[in-house]
C-alpha cells in the first residue's frame, strides 16, 4: 500500500495517495515514511495543518528523519511562514547539509522565502563548509 501510495503520489493523484497510505498506516502505524508521504500528500492538496500532524507522526517514530524536517520546512514556506520554514529547515540542513541545502536553493517551494537573508545565510554557511 505504501509503493501504491507512492506511485499515485508521483502521478499527482495525492487525494488517493493519501488514502492509500492511511490504509497502510492502520495495519502498521509505525511506518515513519507512510507518514512523511502522506503529509507530502496533504500538503500537496493544500491541507497544511494535516500535513504537519503527519510529519509530527513520523518525526516521533523517528526524530532524526531529515526528510520530514525538510518537508516541514517546504509546506511552511508555501504558507508564508518563514520562521517556521526556516526552523525546520535549519534542522534537516544540520542532518544533511549536503542534500538539504543544495535542494532548498532550487526548491519551488521556498520562492516566497528565498530572497529572505536569512535562507541566503542559511543555505551559504553550509555549502562552505
Amino acid at each position: 500500500m505504501v509503493q501504491s501510495g507512492e506511485f499515485l503520489r508521483k502521478l499527482g493523484r495525492y487525494e488517493e495517495a493519501f488514502a492509500s497510505y492511511d490504509a497502510a498506516l492502520k495495519i502498521k502505524p509505525e511506518l515513519h515514511e507512510a507518514w512523511n508521504n502522506r503529509g507530502n500528500s496533504l500538503r500537496k492538496l493544500g491541507r497544511y495543518e494535516e500535513a504537519f500532524a503527519s510529519y509530527d507522526a513520523a518525526l516521533k517514530i523517528k526524530p532524526e528523519y531529515h526528510e520530514a524536517w525538510y518537508n516541514k520546512a517546504c509546506a511552511y514556506a508555501l504558507q508564508g511562514n518563514a520562521e517556521l520554514a526556516l526552523e525546520n529547515l535549519q534542522r534537516a540542513i544540520q542532518l544533511n547539509p549536503e542534500k538539504y541545502c543544495k535542494m532548498a536553493k532550487g526548491d519551488r517551494d521556498f520562492d516566497a522565502i528565498c530572497e529572505d537573508e536569512r535562507f541566503q545565510q542559511l543555505c551559504s554557511q553550509t555549502s562552505s563548509n
